[in-house]
């Protein structure tokens, strides 16, 4: 009966053991990754980046911060049109191309490795978010309501571990308090080096489920959509040419949201300068 029993126990580790592994093998990469973070930055103390989005330039200043241990860059400042605001510390948000912190590390489950756009990429999942910091996705912010993520995944590169893919799913609570799904992508593209600083250079962002989650007035939005379309055809040559591509920008992201498609929007880095004496 004893050795029954000792072969029983002996057989449930065995069959627990491949997850026991993963587990170890998630929050081993999860360690590389952290240790890769901060060799990169370890001479790094601000960086300042300027990118278009959605047909508008921005300058965004990061310095250096260290979070529970964990190296990591956080906006201070940002300039659109020539004018530079302070970003208050409470709505500072990490670089999601240097995102990870300490707490990740035991939360990380190994899902696979893949191939890339040629680069071999390590599939990580967390699934527990209890007492977890994370930065908020390009977009979320135009959510309303609370969203609470059901799992988030990072493709990290398995030679320099840096972040090729992030995605979130999440379920978003609107003010009815009714529910919906919402997933973001995001791809890190096109990584470049800059005075020892490595930084994505494209970074492209999906996210499906978005305006479901929203408390939209259809007849509104669509109001708002020809009022915009009207602006540019009225609007003279020299200002066309100015704000015409934030307006573009505009109408094909309501026209996407109005017929239920995804919204997508490219970030393209045009400068990145790295250890400046001043603030913007």
């Amino acid at each position: 009966m004893k050795t029954f029993r000792a072969l029983t126990l002996a057989g449930m580790a065995f069959m627990a053991l491949p997850s026991l592994l993963q587990a170890q093998s998630g929050a081993s990469l999860m360690r590389n990754a952290l240790e890769a973070q901060a060799d990169r930055l370890s001479g790094i103390e601000n960086v300042t980046i300027t990118q278009e989005v959605m047909g508008m330039e921005t300058s965004v200043r990061m310095e250096k911060s260290v979070v529970d241990g964990t190296p990591v860059l956080l906006p201070v400042s940002v300039t659109v049109m020539g004018m530079t605001q302070p970003i208050p510390a409470d709505d500072a948000q990490a670089d999601w191309a240097n995102p990870f912190q300490e707490a990740w590390v035991e939360r990380a489950e190994v899902v696979g490795q893949e191939n890339m756009g040629g680069h071999t990429v390590h599939h990580l999942a967390i699934n527990d978010f209890s007492d977890l910091d994370l930065p908020a996705m390009p977009g979320s912010e135009e959510a309303q309501g609370e969203m609470v993520p059901t799992s988030i995944e990072f493709w990290i590169d398995a030679d320099d571990f840096v972040t090729r893919k992030v995605a979130v799913n999440m379920t978003a609570t609107r003010p009815d308090g009714t529910t919906s799904d919402i997933n973001m992508e995001m791809w890190m593209e096109d990584y470049r080096t800059v005075d020892g600083y490595l930084h994505p250079w494209v970074t492209r962002t999906v996210t499906q489920g978005l305006a479901e989650s929203m408390d939209v007035d259809q007849a509104e939005a669509r109001a708002q959509l020809e009022e915009l379309k009207a602006q540019m055809d009225n609007m003279p040559e020299a200002q066309k040419n100015m704000l015409g591509a934030v307006l573009e920008s505009q109408i094909q992201q309501l026209e996407a949201m109005l017929g239920g498609g995804g919204m997508e929007f490219t970030i393209t880095v045009t400068s990145v300068v790295v250890n400046s004496g001043s603030p913007l």
